[in-house]
């Protein structure tokens, strides 16, 4: 049986272009020699900057990747503490809005047994997952036969209002292009949860630009819940210290609570 393979939130390809640009300014720094001594500089200074931004994206994608560090699968099983807080009893169906590579999904599945899983994501250009590699991992983790998953927008939840016990999102609603209202976007995820069911949401909520005030957030969605929390969760102590950047997890904030 195939390993599953759940990729990393710092890609290849980013780590690939950033060693590509500054290769690309050494290059460009030695044909520039004898013809300006300020312009030799300046791609200099370039070049050991894009080298920099390369070696730490680097560095962040092994103390993320579930076989090095392993900081990405601790930051999902914060998500699902968080269910365990609400007081859910891992009964019903949960809903898991956008899966990326089934990682959150499975792990779901494989703590809550008598769940059943749906996994939805719209599987972008942008990133290196797949639905095919979310089955694929489903079954080598031995879950395929309570997980779903399908191909759907965040923006508009293909589902019926008061669908899912519980549901759980991670990193994902500030990256939904086709919502830029994020209060709305939250409400859309609400809207699939039961009355009485739990959610947990775990995203930028303190990037100020994305979502404004984080307290006022909180407060635009208590209406329309029982019971709602926001956890810091920015410099977890499961993390290193280099990962509490904008980049990476500085902004984070986990959103909870029961409807």
């Amino acid at each position: 049986m195939k390993e599953p393979r759940y990729g990393n939130w710092i890609s290849s390809k980013l780590v690939a272009a950033s060693l590509a640009a500054a290769f690309a300014l050494l290059i460009g720094a030695r044909l520039a020699v004898g013809h300006s001594r300020l312009l030799v500089g300046v791609l200099l200074a370039a070049t050991l900057i894009a080298m920099a931004a390369a070696m730490y994206l680097l560095r962040c994608r092994t103390a993320l990747s579930y076989e090095g560090g392993g900081v990405q699968g601790r930051v999902l099983d914060s998500v699902l503490d968080a269910l365990d807080g609400a007081g859910w009893d891992g009964r019903g169906r949960l809903l898991d809005i956008g899966c990326g590579s089934g990682a959150m999904s499975v792990r779901a599945a494989k703590r809550y047994p008598r769940a059943l899983v749906t996994g939805l994501d719209s599987w972008g250009g942008g990133w290196e997952y797949s639905q095919r590699q979310c089955e694929e991992n489903a079954r080598s983790e031995g879950v395929a036969g309570r997980i779903a998953f399908r191909r759907g927008d965040a923006a508009k939840l293909p589902f019926l209002d008061g669908t899912f016990d519980a549901a759980v999102s991670n990193f994902v609603f500030h990256e939904v292009r086709a919502q830029r209202d994020k209060r709305a976007l939250i409400l859309e995820a609400l809207r699939t949860v039961k009355p009485g069911g739990v959610f947990a949401f775990q995203d930028v909520f303190f990037s100020r630009r994305i979502y404004g005030d984080a307290d006022a957030l909180i407060e635009a969605l208590r209406p329309h819940v029982q019971e709602i929390h926001l956890a810091d969760t920015r410099r977890p102590d499961y993390a290193p210290a280099f990962l509490n950047t904008p980049l990476v997890l500085g902004r984070m904030g986990l959103i909870w609570g029961r409807k």
